[in-house]
């Protein structure tokens, strides 16, 4: 068992930033338990601790494949490749890890819904208004290039 402590600072600044870290890890590895405080401070914050354990590798594996669970068409998963190599390309841009622009889970659900206008972005679980405006032309340039 492996244990990692994340804050979630209470701050339209910070917030959606470090509910993306927290997320990420909740995607990336088996939870076993998770405890968490509230922390009053110069700028509030959730204080997590999580006790987890690595998935196994066929899980972690960088290119989806048909035989996954996710179960995307050959079409789908040229798309979310596509999107991936984007997300890669920003982030590097940004000089931020590549699941703080958006999450695997994310550009699945993309691939999968195909929209054509930013208003069909607002209809896939967990794109918010802040991530839609600021990437949302983006990725439908990448969907119509794709």
């Amino acid at each position: 068992m492996k244990i990692k402590v994340l804050k979630i600072r209470i701050s339209d600044h910070y917030q959606n930033m470090d509910e993306a870290v927290v997320n990420d890890y909740l995607y990336r590895y088996e939870i076993l338990n998770i405890n968490t405080e509230l922390i009053k401070d110069d700028i509030n914050y959730w204080s997590v601790l999580i006790h987890y354990k690595d998935k196994h590798l066929s899980q972690k594996a960088s290119k989806i494949t048909v035989d996954e669970e996710n179960d995307l068409s050959e079409e789908e998963i040229i798309i979310y490749n596509k999107l991936k190599i984007w997300r890669s390309e920003k982030a590097d841009k940004l000089k931020l890890p590549s699941y703080i622009i958006f999450h695997n889970k994310h550009l699945m659900a993309i691939a999968r819904h195909k929209p054509s206008q930013i208003d069909d972005l607002q209809h896939i679980n967990g794109l918010g208004k802040a991530r839609i405006d600021k990437f949302g032309a983006e990725i439908l340039k990448v969907l119509e290039n794709a």
